[in-house]
């Protein structure tokens, strides 16, 4: 029994106070994550796809804390046998390393396009990936990304999003408690992204935040779309330096970007931010104590411009256009000054024909580690950081997901593990003591 002079009340409500300290799989303050996204296709000719997380991490040198993954919503048919198509959990697997899943969904035929069943059929995958008598592996959910933007069918419809975001939330959260959701806008530098107002008068009326009738770049970019609170773990955000808008269209002059570029984008202002009135990371990252996570980011490298096959003018160069748009998150002022900014995923393909205005797209080079003098200033400037940088540890087959919270490990400059060490996660467990047995029922009420 607990003793007389503790109160029950008093005692469950330091219990949940101490489990929710950090959101699900956010690491330890003063930790941050860094990981990838890499182009898992075929193999081309244009050097596109052919990636791996287990290449990754050799070019690397390091194991690599979170690998990105997609797959569609319904999933998409195999045109050779018919299969579906979800994603490549096994290429993390193969890594030998407990990397975080952050897989991203997309409803790519829109919110009308799949069924209670395949919501259904998503939540169980998610929930066998995450059982740890199974996968045992750590997943964040990023589902119907950039919704902010006009590129994807499902895009600026936030009345409908929110509707399908807890949709979506209720059908995984009924299976498994063990996956980590990432609310992800796009950026709001060039919001509205040319886009005129929806058809849809309700649509359309959400959207237009200052009431003045019409879309423009004096709305809100981010409040209509968010669900709430109760239902994100992680505020995400995509995020491109594509070169100086002002150049031309499509941006090929292959400027360095400023040094503050990241913080223009997370909180608006300056020459390349949008809106400074909603600032990304104060509004929702801060506001609700929820860390943030550059869910895809990178500048691009312009190699060619459609339809001709002559490399472009180099400008600033490979090196100080990319590096410098990692040094303008990879610091200790921005690890100091945004705390909550907990993990980056480097967006590590080549995009063939971007942009495209009538067949004059540009093949931009998003890649770090393709280039050996780019991957050696990452190296250099990671070694740097190694005090702050968690790196992936060893899968441990069994091991609950949850009780790994967001830790990784601390690695040599060759990616060796070190150690894993935890820490108190929202999902941490409980001692079975006898007062722990007493407040065991008790204890779901943190959730």
């Amino acid at each position: 029994m607990l003793p007389a002079a503790i109160p029950v009340a008093a005692v469950l409500a330091s219990l949940c106070a101490s489990v929710s300290a950090l959101a699900l799989y956010e690491p330890a303050d003063g930790n941050v994550v860094w990981g990838s996204w890499v182009d898992t296709s075929a193999s081309a000719s244009t050097g596109t796809g052919g990636d791996s997380p287990s290449l990754f991490n050799g070019r690397l040198g390091r194991s690599t804390g979170v690998f990105e993954l997609s797959q569609d919503l319904p999933l998409a048919i195999s045109q050779y046998d018919n299969s579906e198509l979800t994603a490549n959990l096994s290429m993390i697997e193969a890594t030998g390393t407990n990397a975080i899943m952050f897989l991203t969904v997309y409803p790519n035929n829109g919110f009308d396009a799949y069924s209670d069943a395949d919501v259904a059929k998503l939540a169980y995958q998610l929930a066998n990936i995450t059982d740890p008598s199974l996968s045992a592996r750590r997943v964040m959910l990023r589902f119907a990304p950039e919704m902010n933007g006009n590129w994807f069918s499902y895009g600026m419809k936030p009345v409908r999003f929110i509707q399908e975001w807890k949709r979506i939330y209720n059908a995984v959260h009924a299976v498994t408690k063990r996956v980590s959701f990432v609310w992800s806008p796009n950026a709001s530098n060039g919001y509205p992204y040319s886009a005129s107002s929806p058809s849809n008068t309700t649509e359309a009326n959400a959207l237009d935040t200052d009431g003045d009738g019409s879309l423009t770049s004096s709305d809100d970019p981010f409040t209509p779309y968010w669900p709430g609170s109760d239902y994100v773990d992680w505020v995400g955000v995509s995020m491109y330096w594509k070169g100086n808008p002002s150049s031309g269209n499509p941006v090929h002059d292959n400027s360095a970007p400023p040094s503050d570029i990241w913080v223009q984008m997370v909180e608006g202002g300056g020459t390349f931010g949008g809106n400074s009135k909603y600032p990304l990371y104060t509004s929702f990252a801060k506001k609700y104590s929820k860390p943030l996570v550059m869910s895809e980011g990178a500048a691009a490298y312009a190699l060619y411009q459609e339809p001709s096959t002559t490399l472009l003018a180099a400008g600033d160069g490979r090196v100080a256009i990319e590096q410098g748009f990692w040094r303008s998150y990879l610091n200790t002022t921005i690890f100091a000054n945004y705390p909550l900014a907990k993990m980056f995923i480097q967006f590590e393909f080549i995009k063939v024909d971007e942009d495209s205005v009538s067949s004059n797209g540009v093949t931009r080079d998003y890649r770090i580690t393709w280039n050996s003098t780019v991957l050696s200033a990452f190296q250099t400037d990671v070694s740097a950081l190694s005090s702050t940088l968690l790196w992936a540890g060893a899968y441990q087959a069994g091991v609950d997901p949850l009780t790994l919270g967001g830790n990784f490990s601390s690695s040599s400059s060759t990616g060796a593990t070190v150690g894993v060490a935890t820490t108190t996660t929202k999902s941490a467990a409980v001692p079975v003591t006898s007062g722990a047995l007493y407040l065991l029922a008790a204890f779901a009420l943190c959730w």
